[in-house]
């Protein structure tokens, strides 16, 4: 397993030399929406659970930025939500049909996508999982950030906010996402070790999506009127919560932490609304991901695990925040 923070420039200058190199013996490509590609470049099909989630965006932009440097065609299909396994199993095998020279899976669900990426290895396209990883060892490399580590860094935040003693609930997220699954075992397994006096009352599975996650909230301040804490899994998630306990007139009585430093949760720890978030480099494993695509095509070496270092970050410390492989520039889609 490797753990990136930064890549150095002799990497990328051997990862350069072996695309020219092997594009020049390379079949036409199929077309896509990397730009800048000549004929004869690769071509990395792309799909992802849902393109307009700010998480999946800033993935995005990573591959695409990092494809266009490397004259490397991008075909990008988004299957629009979690619940999508079925649409993003066709899509993959239509990119499939398209004869890409890669491909490049976020999975809606870790199992449901096993059968279609298992197909795509047996026809001799590699597949390197990214973030939300197929559940199989067929794939060439897995690429991702240390999601337990996220989770660790919500505990440790809320913690010691809390004194060490409190009541929290967690929204774990959707079920059958690995990232998902390996944040919640962080914070739980972190809290029962640092934090024995701080009680789990609830854990909940919730999509990835903000309304949902307020009206749980709503729910959760019915039921546990004494909450202290609330984990949630990610931003869209964090950010229902707020808007619930905002709008409960609970702001302050209840310590939020949060996941991925989107906007909105740049914003609401500004505001003071969260109390802290834990954030993976997205950017750059959208980066890496095309160069172990790039590498597996061309039958270069490619590493098995690449794990991306994670950061916490409150109101304090955002002023020096360096948001380059954090997230895509303000405005881009993709």
């Amino acid at each position: 397993m490797t753990t990136v923070v930064r890549r150095g420039g002799t990497r990328l200058a051997l990862l350069l030399a072996a695309l020219l190199l092997a594009s020049c013996g390379a079949g036409p490509g199929t077309g896509g929406a990397g730009g800048g590609a000549s004929e004869g470049a690769l071509t990395i099909g792309v799909s992802v659970p849902d393109s307009t989630e700010a998480f999946w965006t800033s993935i995005a932009y990573g591959v695409e930025d990092e494809a266009k440097k490397k004259g490397v065609q991008v075909v990008l299909v988004s299957a629009g939500g979690d619940a999508n396994v079925d649409k993003q199993i066709s899509q993959i095998q239509d990119l499939v049909q398209r004869g890409v020279d890669a491909l490049i899976v976020g999975a809606t669900n870790g199992d449901g996508v096993v059968p279609v990426v298992e197909q795509a290895v047996a026809k001799g396209i590699p597949v390197i999982g990214l973030s939300s990883i197929p559940n199989t060892d067929k794939i060439a490399s897995a690429v991702g950030a240390d999601h337990y580590g996220m989770g660790k860094l919500q505990a440790e935040c809320l913690g010691k906010l809390l004194g060490g003693k409190g009541k929290v609930a967690m929204m774990a997220g959707p079920s059958g996402q690995s990232w998902a699954e390996e944040r919640a075992r962080g914070f739980k397994e972190t809290m029962a070790k640092e934090f024995p006096g701080v009680e789990i009352v609830a854990e909940n599975h919730t999509s990835d999506n903000r309304n949902a996650a307020t009206t749980l909230m709503e729910d959760w301040l019915q039921r546990f009127p004494d909450l202290n804490g609330v984990y949630s899994a990610s931003d869209d998630i964090g950010a229902g919560a707020v808007d619930a306990i905002k709008a409960a007139g609970k702001t302050g009585s209840i310590l939020i932490s949060s996941s991925n430093l989107s906007p909105i949760s740049e914003e609401y720890l500004k505001e003071g609304l969260l109390a802290c978030d834990s954030t993976q480099q997205i950017v750059l494993q959208g980066r890496v991901a095309v160069d172990q695509a790039v590498n597996a095509a061309t039958g270069q070496p490619v590493e098995k695990n690449v794990v991306t270092s994670v950061i916490l970050v409150d109101k304090d410390s955002l002023a020096t925040m360096d948001f380059s492989n954090i997230r895509a520039p303000e405005g881009w889609t993709p």
